[in-house]
């Protein structure tokens, strides 16, 4: 008897514990969720008076670029310590924030935490039909076809256009198995008259489609690639004593001679890594196409090993 009243102690202790740690992951899940959007809507705003990379619209977003950093660095403590926040731990309007912090940065978070989200979606934990826009985010910013369709780019112009995608003929095949709505109906919110494309035969006009000129290709990217600053760090032997590895979240700003200035570490990794990833940037040099001070981010790996 005297066990059975241990246990069910034991089990009540537990189940306050989990709810009382429950009840701030679900604050802390909503207060992400709220700085999610909280420039990122008043840009919209802007861009619509103004027009999109309007100087309003460009300020903005340069704030939300630092929260989608602070983001990001408390969505990955959360899914250490209790894996995907989906609909068992926040909740069926919450499930998704940590989708959306993940999406709103770099292509580093997105691929390494796509087969998180695509774990979580599998197990009921996240809405299936997120998967093709992560998926399609993660191809476009590797200059490749996307698989369903999307993503679309807008002008300054706020004319839309669909990125090419790959297999096109059986895009909708792929929508539908994805609980996606047809492509034609999906893309009349953006204004784009899409018809259905056949394994012989496009009835689209090329206009309809978004293809990179070189005016719009990265404006600022390190001389030699990523390659020529990364191989330059030194892994910091107290980082090798302790095994740390992981990324140092840097922004900067890149000169219009190339030069770079104002450098911040937004989210570090400590043991030594910190400094030696300021220490490489000040040494770097940038082709600037835009000729004046931009500010950029970079994620600084460690160790760096040569791909």
């Amino acid at each position: 008897m005297k066990s059975l009243k241990a246990l069910i102690i034991l089990t009540f202790a537990s189940s306050t514990l989990f709810a009382q740690t429950n009840k701030k992951l679900l604050r802390d899940i909503a207060a992400i969720g709220k700085a999610d959007q909280q420039y990122r809507v008043a840009a919209i705003a802007e861009a619509k008076k103004h027009g999109t990379g309007s100087a309003e619209d460009k300020a903005l977003m340069a704030k939300q670029s630092a929260a989608d950093v602070a983001n990001l660095a408390k969505i990955e403590r959360i899914i250490t310590d209790y894996g995907y926040p989906g609909k068992t731990l926040v909740g069926l309007n919450l499930s998704d924030v940590a989708f959306n912090v993940i999406q709103h940065n770099d292509l580093e978070a997105q691929k390494k935490y796509l087969p998180v989200i695509i774990e979580a979606a599998d197990k009921g934990e996240l809405s299936p039909s997120l998967i093709p826009l992560m998926v399609d985010r993660v191809r476009i910013a590797q200059n490749q076809p996307q698989v369903y369709g999307t993503q679309v780019h807008e002008s300054k112009k706020g004319i839309f256009q669909l990125f090419p995608i790959g297999d096109e003929a059986f895009v909708n095949d792929r929508r539908k198995k994805a609980g996606l709505p047809p492509l034609q109906s999906y893309l009349k919110k953006w204004g784009i008259d899409y018809k259905p494309v056949s394994s012989t035969a496009n009835p689209n006009p090329p206009g309809l489609y978004y293809k990179v000129t070189e005016e719009e290709l990265p404006a600022i990217e390190p001389i030699g690639g990523n390659e020529a600053i990364f191989s330059k760090l030194v892994y910091p032997e107290q980082a090798k004593a302790a095994n740390v590895n992981g990324f140092v979240t840097v922004q900067l700003t890149v000169s219009g001679s190339g030069s770079t200035k104002d450098i911040t570490v937004i989210k570090g990794l400590g043991y030594g890594c910190d400094e030696e990833a300021v220490r490489v940037l000040k040494e770097a040099k940038f082709t600037n196409k835009a000729g004046e001070d931009s500010e950029i981010r970079m994620r600084v790996p460690f160790p760096y090993s040569k791909k």
